[in-house]
């Protein structure tokens, strides 16, 4: 069983200082960065981690766009959440790299039966859906899988009821 791609989305990398790093790597590769934003609130993009709705509005981020995928990097804020636990945990570098697929459940499945336990963060986009796996002890490294989900009519839903998102680990 795969997750049904080869292609890889982005990878991701935790800094403490996201206006530092933007001016290293703009020169290191001799492009510029896409302008820095922070996370929306989650009333527009609902995320879970661990089961429980969170709000990671202050966690900032930036993306170069290369030829074969987006290097992401995330300054997380001072909220509890995925990146600032991670940052907290084992410092600043490599945090997850992503995959779009063409069904999340399917890519889940295949890194459950490697041994990987289910998603611990999902996400919420208005067009995706997103969710990390801590499958560093099967592959080194986290993986997030990404789906292109119209998510406009579940937003309500999510707010409203904490248990709605498990129907997508």
């Amino acid at each position: 069983m795969s997750i049904g791609t080869t292609k890889l989305c982005h990878v991701a990398i935790l800094v403490k200082d996201l206006d530092k790093a933007i001016r290293n790597w703009e020169q290191v590769l001799g492009i510029k960065a896409n302008k820095p934003f922070n996370l929306p609130p989650s009333s527009q993009m609902p995320s879970f981690t661990n089961g429980e709705l969170g709000d990671y509005s202050d966690c900032k981020l930036a993306t170069f766009q290369l030829e074969n995928c987006i290097l992401e990097f995330v300054q997380p804020g001072e909220k509890p959440g995925p990146w600032k636990d991670k940052l907290d945990r084992d410092g600043e570098g490599l945090q997850h790299i992503s995959f779009i697929v063409p069904d999340r459940k399917e890519a889940q499945g295949a890194l459950q039966a490697l041994g990987a336990p289910k998603p611990y963060h999902i996400g919420y986009w208005p067009d995706g859906t997103y969710s990390f796996t801590d499958s560093v002890p099967q592959l080194g490294i986290e993986v997030n899988i990404k789906t292109n989900d119209d998510n406009t009519s579940k937003k309500a839903k999510l707010l409203s009821d904490p248990n709605f998102h498990k129907q997508d680990l």
